[in-house]
């Protein structure tokens, strides 16, 4: 298997003509949360990212939305690169297999996670700080219980 920041950058020229279109990052958003959620279920080690991901995911709505700016835009680039990567059916080993299917995946949003960690920060900080904002709608991203 190639290694995850190769993966990556092969998508990271989709990944820029996507950041600035909202439709196409809202459709991308929706669909890579449903994309987790199956992976979730079917490759358990998911669970290591459940968090990350999910606060991932908020983010890159409110990016999308422009309510929320406060993020470089390498960090937004890394994060679409690797929610594109998730959820195309054809990557380095092919989601449709069980088990396996998914540890490409995995392995990319590890380091996408790794790399953008205090942008997460910063915005689970900044989403704390919104006053009479409503707390943020959870994705749902199933819980594994061991």
């Amino acid at each position: 298997m190639m290694r995850p920041q190769r993966l990556l950058e092969r998508v990271q020229p989709a990944a820029a003509s996507i950041v600035g279109q909202r439709h196409r990052l809202t459709e991308l958003i929706r669909t890579a949360a449903r994309t987790a959620a199956r992976a979730l279920d079917r490759y358990p080690a998911f669970a290591e990212i459940s968090e990350s991901l999910e606060t991932a995911l908020r983010l890159l709505k409110a990016y999308a939305q422009g309510r929320y700016r406060e993020i470089p835009y390498r960090s937004i680039l890394a994060l679409t690169a690797g929610l594109i990567y998730l959820v195309m059916p054809l990557d380095a080993v092919p989601d449709i297999l069980i088990t396996i299917g998914f540890m490409d995946d995995l392995a990319v949003l590890s380091v996408v996670i790794r790399q953008i960690s205090h942008d997460l920060e910063a915005f689970r900080a900044w989403e704390s700080a919104q006053e009479g904002a409503t707390p943020a709608k959870p994705l749902h991203l199933p819980r594994v219980v061991e």
